[in-house]
């Protein structure tokens, strides 16, 4: 790998499961955004990171894909590729928890290194002037939602300063509440009406703020705000493929 493993321009994709199951048009878009960059994009064979198996105490599970994802991700690594996320949760995972739960394993520790949330990478490409930031104006104003796992990735908000690289485009409000998802947890009955309360701090910041577009960078939090407002919510990396034009 380079001194700086960013000037390759080499990403490896892991899209997770909501994108390559439920949203595979965050994918698509990712991909048009970093080749329109002149970025080189392979996906390599890839199962889920784990994290809900870990949540539900499927273990063993877990850790086989664990083991088949640091195997395949740290390959790409040792072939000059950085990984890329646009799950919030998969970044937080393959970051932070790889190296715990596979203590001791290079290849893990080398997947948590050079992952990158897709926001994060292409600011510290705007950073060293290799992005194009040749944007169309987008004249709405955004209710951005930053997800608890991102938030808890320490990197200080880099969806919001994305997006304001988008002449015309207000960023109305930013809310750090939680949307009372958590996974898999607010899809269980039990769970059901607590998760409903938790996100009704987030829902009355979205009625209190009316904007032209909802945007998270999370699908379980779409989900838990669209089911709870009746608005569409859309993944940031679908603003700027619009602001691109493509």
């Amino acid at each position: 790998m380079p001194k700086d493993p960013l000037s390759n321009k080499k990403v490896a994709y892991y899209a997770g499961c909501f994108a390559n199951y439920y949203y595979p048009e965050v994918g698509e878009a990712l991909v048009k955004v970093l080749r329109k960059n002149g970025i080189k994009v392979i996906v390599p064979d890839q199962v889920c990171c784990g994290l809900p198996m870990m949540a539900k105490g499927n273990i063993k599970g877990a850790y086989e894909s664990l083991e088949h994802n640091a195997r395949v991700l740290s390959q790409a690594v040792s072939d000059g590729y950085v990984i890329i996320t646009t799950c919030s949760s998969c970044s937080l995972f393959l970051k932070r928890d790889y190296p715990l739960w596979l203590a001791g394993n290079k290849r893990a520790k080398q997947v948590s290194l050079n992952t990158y949330h897709f926001s994060q990478y292409l600011l510290l490409l705007h950073d060293r002037s290799w992005l194009d930031t040749d944007f169309r104006p987008i004249p709405q104003t955004v209710f951005y939602h930053t997800p608890c796992h991102l938030r808890a990735q320490e990197i200080d908000s880099p969806t919001v300063k994305l997006l304001r690289l988008i002449p015309a485009i207000i960023i109305k409000h930013v809310s750090t509440e939680c949307c009372g998802m958590g996974g898999a947890y607010g899809y269980e009955k039990a769970n059901y009406e607590l998760s409903k309360d938790i996100a009704d701090k987030l829902y009355r910041e979205i009625k209190e703020n009316p904007t032209d577009r909802i945007v998270t960078d999370c699908g379980g939090c779409k989900l838990q705000i669209e089911a709870g407002t009746g608005h569409k919510v859309d993944h940031p990396i679908i603003l700027v493929k619009e602001a691109y034009g493509l």
